[in-house]
């Protein structure tokens, strides 16, 4: 219920105080009432009469859930909704209330208790709103800003260390008041208490509106706000706005204290978003706004000012702020790019370029006009010629005298051979007159000419086929790929840290290589686990297509794999069979690139042998930790990319190798300049790529006591049913049945469904009592989904994705599916509509093909895999370069099961959250490659009846000793290998 108040004043800028006029229209009264720590929402007709009426309070929750609830009754309707601190979240929830009653204007106030700045105590002070033409938006900003301090107060009262928690009524009031006492100090420009000015000077009556200059500097490319007092001219606050990296503005204010800093994207929400805080905290007069333009001028190329025309009622200074300060940051983007560098350092952006470059396309233009008006003219007088010489032709065959019959046919008679000539060419001797060098026969030419080729193709100081890829362009992996290209002759070491993109660096010099011309042929080896991402990487960002030893083709005709295919993906364990080997060697390969590299390391093994014995032009090897035992891997692993670089064996141990610490060189400079003309390292703090944060929360869901104990023994029964089958059925149907327990009754229920005893399954089937822990396991989907930028939640089994799609939808959630049957032309338009309305998008493993899914940072494994790296290549879709938001990652298992101990494993051990993106490979290394890791999980649960968990932490021990050994190689590569090899 709204209290008692003034009547509503007009939203327009000018004096608060002015009174208002009469109603003309419906409309939606907003009161901040301080002393109740709440909005509440009052919606009038054009008489003035309420006709609806609820308030937007705080729910006590905290972390992904809701922030702020409201609940509206009318007589015959009935609204509820909810919103939390994110932006997109309040913005779709005023979105929400707009629509609920169209065609209401929006009136705002503040109600307090006690005096606050301009608000005397106990009447309602109408707030002017910043943008007038869009004051939705602004009531968005307050509710956003409402529910941030809402949460930031309920945290404390929190128990510690929970990860999804409610606060109690009380504790969530009492968050509301102080919320509400601090947003109306932002409102009316002072301190809660009634202390110093919020960012601007201020009477004891009403705010004080501050003039604003904005100056866009065209020439040192940065645009400048500056506000200050209309009466003393005392500055209040500065702001600037510039370049701050790869796609990103970067916002400076300098007020009293220290300079704040933050960054933003070239997204328009984004910038909209920071500028309203800058707005919100410097209220300014609309009517006193200045906006400067600082350019080079075209005579005398010296810094000229000029000032922008007033825009007029019509125009939102805000939006138009936004536009500008968007086509500022392209702008800002391309100039500091390496073609925008070259058009300043050339001067092409003269008036006298640009006049001689019209003329010779109007030139052009002429040129072709004129030679398509003679070609049509020529076509059109050949036309006119035939049709008189067939015209003619016809009349004289008219006048011809009747034909002869035809002569008999001469009688054959038989052929004799034709003898054999001998025939013989003999050339001359060719001269090349630039070199002098005689030529004795043709093959000489063609390797002088493709030498030719070779360095006329290494004149680019750019690469040509960007423009062809789609990617984002950082400036260190087009530095690699053209040094790989250029200095080191198309043979290079990718050691670049873990996550900064190698297997882009690579596709980048493969994509260069074919646009030139130079290469033709290539073949990709890597893990089997990594064979179908190497074939999406290629198709999906460099579109080259490929076929993989995962498909149909090496199965049906092994060697015609090998010899007929342009471009191929391989796992390298494939490659080591001996058949496979004596095909793939009689194929010259132009280019080689083998991923995970350090398995190479050893000479002697069978890997290193095999990649040794394909015929290669060139050759990229890719691996982020080049030494892990001794640098004699490092000179195997140079050794197979260019022999001859280093010494031989014996004499690089007697010259690098210390006996007594074979991770220390003798002589590091002298080793650094050779490894220098064949290896590539960026590192994290050369590239300046910053991943925002990722944090892992546990939600634990406790059984009701029936299903406890139907758990408790199925489990044993299932023991006894696999003991009856052969060890590879009882190993599929004990990891499926396993797994799908933990993942939904749907999947599970269908998996009995094919289960060898079909009677058991079916009494397990019915008497299993699932369905409330079902409905509290989606129940927490909901909250999820109304977080700004939606949820993406990841599943194993189809069934499981088609039961959490029509429960969300039966709740209005927009929900969104790809599984492994949606058809590739659909999946990047269901992707792009997600990304507009948010709401779930739910995924299986091979749905996630193709899928970048930066863009939001909520992540939900509804149900865990046991291979840890299916694990981390679900969160590589969200925690990748271009993510801007800390990622959640909510995990939902079921306490007391063999998923709980799985998590806690994965959690505490291995530390699988905490490693960046592409390390859990290289943890687990040869151990537990493939399946081996899902094998001796179930191999602990089969073999320890009673006591998994002790199994399960045995196994956890040996994962924290393979996760320690990596923390040493890494920090044996950072040491050896930090700042030396980067690719400047």
């Amino acid at each position: 219920m709204c209290p008692p108040r003034d009547p509503p004043l007009p939203l327009a800028s000018g004096d608060p105080g002015q009174p208002a006029p009469e109603f003309t229209s419906a409309a939606l009264h907003v009161t901040l009432d301080v002393a109740a720590g709440l909005f509440r929402f009052e919606w009038t007709n054009a008489a003035g009469q309420s006709i609806a009426r609820g308030d937007l309070q705080p729910t006590g929750y905290r972390g992904p859930f809701p922030v702020l609830s409201l609940q509206v009754e009318q007589p015959g309707r009935h609204l509820a909704d909810r919103c939390g601190s994110a932006p997109a979240s309040t913005t779709a929830f005023v979105k929400r209330i707009r629509k609920w009653m169209p065609e209401t204007d929006l009136r705002m106030g503040v109600l307090s208790d006690v005096a606050i700045g301009a608000a005397e105590a106990g009447k309602w002070h109408h707030l002017p709103v910043i943008d007038g033409n869009d004051p939705w938006r602004w009531l968005a900003l307050h509710i956003r800003t409402f529910a941030g301090l809402v949460e930031s107060a309920i945290k404390p009262a929190m128990e510690p260390g929970a990860g999804f928690g409610i606060g109690s009524a009380a504790k969530a009031s009492e968050a509301g008041k102080e919320g509400a006492r601090k947003l109306a100090g932002l409102m009316l420009g002072v301190a809660p208490a009634g202390g110093p000015p919020v960012g601007q000077a201020h009477t004891k009556k009403k705010p004080r509106l501050l003039d604003l200059r904005v100056t866009f500097d065209q020439v040192d490319g940065v645009a400048e706000f500056v506000w200050a007092d209309p009466d003393t001219k005392a500055i209040a606050g500065r702001g600037k706005v510039h370049h701050g990296g790869a796609y990103r503005l970067k916002w400076e204010l300098a007020t009293d204290g220290p300079v704040e800093t933050a960054h933003s994207s070239f997204e328009v929400e984004q910038v909209e978003q920071r500028l309203a805080l800058w707005f919100e905290r410097f209220l300014t007069d609309r009517n006193r706004l200045t906006f400067l333009w600082k350019k080079l001028g075209q005579q005398s190329g010296e810094p000229e000012w000029t000032m922008q025309p007033p825009l007029g009622d019509k125009v939102s200074p805000f939006r138009w702020l936004v536009e500008n300060l968007v086509v500022m940051a392209e702008e800002l983007q391309y100039r500091n790019s390496p073609m925008g560098r070259l058009m300043q350092r050339n001067d092409f952006d003269s008036q006298d370029a640009m006049d001689r470059a019209v003329r010779r396309l109007q030139h052009k233009q002429e040129k072709l006009e004129a030679e398509r008006a003679r070609r049509e003219a020529a076509i059109a007088q050949a036309e006119e010629e035939r049709a008189k010489r067939d015209q003619q032709a016809a009349l004289e065959a008219k006048k011809a005298p009747p034909a002869a019959p035809p002569p008999p046919a001469p009688i054959a008679r038989p052929r004799l051979p034709v003898p054999a000539v001998p025939i013989s060419l003999q050339l001359d001797p060719l001269t090349c007159q630039e070199s002098a060098l005689p030529l004795a026969d043709l093959a000489r030419y063609s390797l002088l000419e493709r030498a030719a080729t070779w360095w006329v193709s290494n004149q680019s100081d750019d690469l040509l086929c960007v423009p062809h890829c789609r990617i984002t362009r950082l400036d260190y992996q087009i530095r690699a790929a053209l040094r790989a290209i250029g200095p080191l002759g198309g043979r290079a070491l990718l050691s670049d840290e873990v996550g900064l993109g190698k297997t882009v660096e690579a596709a980048l010099v493969l994509k260069e290589l074919l646009t030139r011309g130079m290469v033709k042929r290539f073949l990709v080896l890597t893990l089997p686990s990594l064979v179908d991402q190497w074939e999406e990487e290629l198709l999906d960002k460099f579109g080259l297509p490929t076929v993989t030893s995962n498909g149909p083709k090496l199965r049906e005709d092994a060697q015609r794999f090998w010899q007929d295919n342009a471009g191929i993906v391989a796992s390298l364990h494939t490659l080591k069979q001996p058949a496979h080997l004596a095909v793939a060697r009689q194929v010259h390969w132009d280019l080689l690139i083998v991923d995970e590299a350090h398995y190479l390391r050893n000479r002697a093994s069978q890997a290193w042998q095999a990649v040794d014995a394909l015929p290669r032009q060139y050759m990229l090897l890719l691996t982020a930790t080049p030494v892990q035992n001794s640098l004699e891997e490092l000179y195997n692993l140079v050794t197979l990319l260019k022999p001859g670089q280093l010494p031989s064996p014996r004499e690089f141990r007697a010259r690098f190798l210390d006996p007594e610490n074979p991770h220390r060189p003798r002589d590091p400079e002298e080793l650094r300049r050779l490894l220098g003309q064949v290896m590539i390292r960026n590192t994290r703090a050369n590239s300046g790529i910053v991943l925002p944060p990722r944090r892992a929360e546990t939600v634990l869901f406790e059984p009701a006591a029936g299903e406890a104990e139907f758990w408790h023994g199925w489990d044993a029964e299932l023991r006894a049913g696999l003991a009856r089958l052969s060890a590879s059925q009882a190993s599929l149907w004990g990891r499926l049945l396993l797994q799908t327990a933990g993942s939904s009754p749907a999947a599970w229920r269908a998996a009995l469904k094919k289960y060898p005893d079909s009677e058991t399954a079916r009494a397990w089937g019915a008497r299993a009592p699932l369905e409330e822990s079902w409905r509290r396991k989606c129940a927490l989907l909901q909250p999820l989904t109304r977080q700004a930028g939606g949820v993406v939640v990841f599943t194993q089994f189809l069934e499981t994705q088609a039961a959490m799609a029509q429960h969300l939808r039966a709740a209005g959630v927009p929900t969104f599916v790809i599984n492994g049957s949606t058809p590739a032309p659909e999946r990047q338009p269901l992707t792009e509509e997600f990304r507009r309305k948010g709401g779930a998008l739910l995924l299986t493993h091979s749905g996630t093909e193709g899928r970048n899914l930066q863009f939001c940072h909520i992540l939900v494994n509804f149900d865990l895999p046991w291979n840890p790296m299916e694990i981390e290549q679900r969160i590589g879709r969200l925690h990748r370069i271009g993510q801007l938001e800390p990622v959640a990652i909510h995990n939902f298992v079921q306490a007391g099961t063999l998923q709980e101990h799985l998590l806690q494993l994965l959690q505490e051990k291995l530390n699988l959250f905490e490693l960046v993106v592409g390390e859990t490979g290289l943890v687990l290394g040869d151990r537990y490659s493939g399946d081996e890791f899902e094998e001796e999980l179930f191999r602990c649960w089969r073999e320890n009846e009673g006591s998994v968990d002790r199994a399960v932490a045995a196994l956890g021990d040996e994962l924290a000793t393979a996760r320690a050994k990596y923390g040493e190689i890494k920090q044996l590569d950072d040491t050896l290998f930090a700042h030396d090899f980067e690719s400047l």
